[in-house]
């Protein structure tokens, strides 16, 4: 039994026939039982296959207590029939996907091979929406606190050395020329500003009450831009973020959108640390439009994803940072925001010293409506 897998529990009050084949025991603790509804209780339970000749009312009664419970669950029936109130009320509380009772143990691996995708989906929107609960926490982070005292540190030089400049002409000249008085105050109406915004891009970052909206992509793409503008001045880093042509609309939670991004620029730009380049270093974000999809195209040159760890950088906890470093949310989440929220896809190709990760979304704006005129 792998205690680190989400649980699947195979229940049975009949003859069983269903095996569970090695493709879903690798990704699940399966576990066999009499039924028993006392075995719903366990934590780590995210579906149950039920084998049983009719659903009856006591199966029912035990969903029903779960449901009651806040458990969200999928149940997979395998049952030649019942009430059919049974069968639709159990489906109304619960993702419920019924098959015909198994006659044979041969009959069972096609089962398993329906059932894995929706398993593998609901324990990514489970893990998303645990995500989601986290969000909290990742607000008040020392991450967040040293990017902002990072993008504050060049303004702050910025207004403190045109104060002590004002400051010594006032002390060497009877008056201070109104044009230089002007020229200090708009700097630094303009680096407070600035400020200002950087702040509003780190703190929005953290947000836990919002609402879906539509959103400009260009302008998405411009916060991110002054979020990384100092740091990529500093590390000789240059980086081009190309917008639309005719700007579009995204629809749903922009500040999840750019944390993604961010989480993506972040890790290219933290490459560069650990290679000695003889080139200039670049980072590219484009954003494309089609009729279908609207693409994100995010290139390094930072020598490429080494091949031994590219199929695991979507993975759960995985991270080639020591504990307390990296940014935050990971490509395991960032990817989850991606299909859970945007229903689009995060992929990942390499060639040579180049790394490009591509972010497709389905368009929803406007210009995909379609009228019927009756």
């Amino acid at each position: 039994m792998h205690n680190n897998l989400p649980l699947v529990l195979h229940l049975q009050d009949t003859t069983s026939h269903f095996v569970p084949n090695d493709h879903l025991c690798s990704c699940f603790s399966v576990e066999s039982y009499l039924f028993d509804p006392l075995l719903l209780a366990s934590e780590k339970l995210i579906a149950v296959v039920l084998e049983t000749e009719t659903f009856e009312k006591h199966h029912l009664e035990s969903f029903q207590s779960l449901h009651a419970l806040g458990k969200k669950m999928i149940l997979m029936l395998l049952c030649s029939g019942g009430k059919e109130e049974h069968i639709r009320s159990v489906s109304l509380i619960t993702q419920c996907v019924t098959f015909p009772l198994l006659q044979n143990e041969s009959d069972s691996d096609s089962v398993c091979k329906m059932i894995w995708p929706m398993l593998r989906e609901h324990v990514d929107a489970l893990r998303y929406q645990e995500a989601l609960k986290m969000r909290s926490h990742r607000a008040g982070s020392v991450d967040s606190l040293n990017v902002v005292a990072h993008q504050w540190r060049q303004p702050l030089n910025l207004i403190s050395m045109e104060a002590i400049n004002l400051s010594i002409q006032s002390t060497l000249e009877p008056s201070v020329p109104s044009s230089s008085i002007q020229k200090s105050t708009q700097m630094i109406s303009e680096q407070s500003q600035r400020m200002a915004e950087i702040l509003k891009s780190v703190l929005n970052m953290g947000k836990t009450h919002r609402g879906k909206e539509p959103f400009s992509i260009n302008a998405m793409m411009e916060r991110v831009k002054l979020f990384f503008a100092d740091q990529f001045q500093l590390e000789r880093i240059d980086c081009r973020m190309i917008g639309l042509e005719e700007d579009k609309f995204l629809h749903g939670y922009s500040t999840d959108f750019e944390e993604v991004l961010v989480n993506l620029i972040a890790n290219a730009k933290d490459a560069f640390k650990t290679m000695a380049l003889d080139y200039p270093k670049s980072i590219t974000l484009e954003a494309k439009s089609d009729e279908s999809c609207i693409q994100f195209i995010l290139k390094d040159n930072a020598g490429g994803v080494p091949e031994s760890i590219r199929e695991k950088i979507f993975e759960p906890h995985f991270s080639t940072k020591g504990q307390g470093e990296g940014f935050g949310i990971g490509l395991h989440i960032a990817r989850l925001i991606v299909t859970q929220e945007f229903k689009g896809t995060l992929t990942l190709n390499v060639s040579g010293n180049e790394t490009t990760f591509t972010i497709a979304i389905p368009r929803h704006d406007t210009s995909q409506l379609k009228f019927i005129y009756s």
